[in-house]
């Protein structure tokens, strides 16, 4: 609330206001409130806030590869590598209730497909599986000693043509986006780089 001092002024108005002013005209002047509204702007997106969004993902043939429709909007903690390069690029700035569209390249996605990740390898070295089929999938050791996931793609005999490379490696995706909610993440949830609770990370 406002106070404002300003000069006498016998212009009509209504009955609550023309109390005010009949008592302020003995003593020569009028006090007149004024009420100002203060509008909260809504949380953007940005480092280290808790984002829920509904999407949905599609390839260039308009097939869709992936959607939140139906279930729990996904939710992330910006800027901790939850999700793609290129989709948290397209986010920072917005907020809920705002929709974007975004096509992803290759290189801000999955990268590109590269031939050096796929290899033949030996029934032998699985063992303890039973049957092997084409599509699963499990922990390997990559070219810089690190783990990755390969998948099956072949059986030939005795040899498992198995790639490292993601599903998506070498496409273009194109997401379909709301922004449903933009929060602070809790110390915790930074610190643990996920965000906890509902449609984030359990312990």
């Amino acid at each position: 609330m406002i106070l404002l001092k300003t000069d006498h002024d016998d212009r009509g108005c209504g009955p609550p206001v023309w109390a005010w002013v009949a008592f302020a005209t003995a003593v020569g002047y009028t006090y007149t409130f004024i009420f100002l509204e203060q509008k909260v702007r809504p949380m953007q997106i940005a480092a280290n806030k808790a984002v829920s969004i509904d999407y949905t993902l599609t390839n260039d043939a308009g097939e869709v590869i992936d959607s939140s429709a139906g279930g729990a909007p996904l939710v992330y903690l910006h800027g901790a590598g939850n999700i793609i390069v290129g989709l948290e690029k397209a986010l920072v700035g917005k907020q809920a209730g705002d929709e974007v569209k975004v096509a992803v390249e290759p290189e801000e996605a999955y990268g590109e497909y590269s031939a050096e990740l796929v290899a033949t390898l030996n029934r032998s070295m699985f063992e303890g599986v039973d049957e092997l089929e084409v599509g699963m999938q499990f922990h390997a050791s990559g070219p810089d000693g690190g783990m990755q996931i390969v998948t099956i793609r072949e059986l030939e005999g005795d040899d498992v043509i198995v790639d490292g490379n993601h599903p998506l490696a070498g496409q273009r995706l194109n997401f379909a986006v709301k922004v449903v909610n933009v929060r602070d993440a809790s110390q915790e949830e930074i610190a643990h780089g996920h965000i906890h609770g509902e449609g984030g990370h359990h312990h």
